[in-house]
């Protein structure tokens, strides 16, 4: 029989359960968006309430846009050699707000797994015979076939990936590599259409271009509901263009490089050219980059850009104008010669950089076109024996994006 006593423990409890159950949905929404996503990993088991709002693709993608953005660093598995004795798999580091250094714990991805795009806390990896998604956070992952047709040198980087907030919907993205007479071998490669597969859906679609286009190679970026590439175009000032894919209309638009001005450099063969470019992101804008041109970076192959000089970095400021501005001009000595990963290697007013023996550094960096020599790096690890001119840095940021709603033709797996 209950005493008194009980009755005045029992009673505040069940107050207090009773207030908990009314609140609204958006009451509980604006609560629960200001939360880390640990915790809301924890309520998903709470009640069918909490977790039919956790669970809303309006509140998980209202939840991403606040989290916070970290830099990841992928190191891609290096096999075993005569200089290499046994062989080691991918790893991933991911530096914070603050560039304090955490590695990835790597349940979802296998040792042979190379990443190839980063969207929304989803992670992309190619493998020999299938894509797989990922979302670390959740644990879950999607396993996709390839296109379906005979493939010729397939490569990771033919692969990318990209989101568009007003659908909501995400698409991988494939440049069909075909050979073509009459170029010469080493030569960028060119195609003529994409293939494209919209997750939920059960097949590639194939899309033709304007024009053929190529040098994804130097990079490829999702902004704002867009993919962004750089191709080579003989009507610009520095003989490149920008090539845009509207990942809602699923059409092409060339867009105009800024005013580049040729660097200073003494020592290139005559033939070659002054700059090399590479695409990426800041600030979630495109960016354009320019290097001195690095005759060990060949234009046909996927290697890190040199910077012995000066660096500049192009901002598009409006894809609609071609109209762009000069956010970063950064001066590094030429008899220390530094790395940056692509595509993704700016965050934060700071700079991810390495050298030839694996050392990665951070540096600060002053906009407006202000010059960096002078300020001093900060050593961040030394990821050898993985090779300096392969690493790969994308923005990285926890997020709830569930992939069992895309299922589709896929194979849906989780660890949780």
């Amino acid at each position: 029989m209950a005493t008194d006593k009980d009755d005045h423990i029992e009673r505040p409890m069940e107050n207090h359960a009773a207030s908990i159950s009314c609140i609204t949905s958006d009451v509980l929404h604006e609560i629960l968006l200001r939360l880390p996503i640990s915790s809301l990993l924890r309520f998903l088991r709470t009640c069918h309430q909490w977790r039919d709002v956790i669970r809303d693709s309006c509140f998980v993608m209202g939840h991403a846009n606040r989290a916070p953005e970290h830099l990841l660093l992928f190191l891609p598995r290096v096999d075993a050699s005569e200089s290499h004795k046994t062989a080691s798999p991918g790893r991933i580091k991911i530096f914070d707000e603050k560039w304090s250094m955490s590695t990835w714990a790597a349940s979802s991805m296998d040792p042979d797994d190379h990443l190839f795009a980063s969207c929304n806390g989803l992670l992309c990896f190619y493998r020999k015979y299938t894509l797989k998604i990922v979302n670390p956070t959740t644990g879950q992952s999607l396993h996709l076939s390839k296109p379906d047709r005979k493939l010729f040198r397939d490569l990771y980087y033919l692969y990318s990936f990209g989101f568009h907030p007003a659908t909501g919907e995400y698409k991988l993205i494939y440049f069909h590599r075909e050979p073509r007479h009459g170029r010469l071998s080493g030569q960028p490669f060119c195609f003529d259409s994409i293939q494209v597969y919209t997750l939920g859906e059960d097949r590639w679609r194939e899309i033709r271009a304007p024009k053929e286009s190529c040098l994804v190679n130097l990079g490829v970026v999702n902004v704002d509901g867009a993919m962004y590439w750089i191709t080579e175009e003989e009507g610009t000032c520095c003989g490149v263009g920008v090539m845009r894919f509207d990942l809602r209309d699923e059409t092409f638009e060339l867009l105009r490089p800024p005013p580049l001005k040729a660097c200073e450099v003494t020592d290139r063969p005559c033939d070659a050219p002054d700059l090399s470019y590479h695409i990426t992101e800041v600030d979630r804008k495109v960016c354009l980059v320019t290097v001195p041109f690095s005759c060990s970076s060949p234009l046909w192959r996927r290697y890190n850009a040199e910077v012995a000089g000066r660096m500049d970095v192009w901002m598009l400021q409006s894809p609609a104008e071609d109209r762009w501005f000069l956010r970063y001009n950064i001066d590094l000595p030429a008899s220390a010669p530094r790395f940056v990963p692509q595509p993704c290697f700016i965050r934060g007013e700071k700079i991810l950089l390495h050298d030839h023996d694996g050392s990665a550094f951070c540096r600060d960096l002053q906009g407006n076109g202000m010059q960096t020599e002078d300020c001093s790096e900060v050593a961040l690890l030394n990821f050898r024996p993985y090779r300096y001119y392969e690493t790969q840095s994308y923005l990285y940021k926890e997020t709830l994006v569930p992939l069992d709603v895309y299922a589709g033709a896929a194979i849906v797996r989780s660890l949780r």
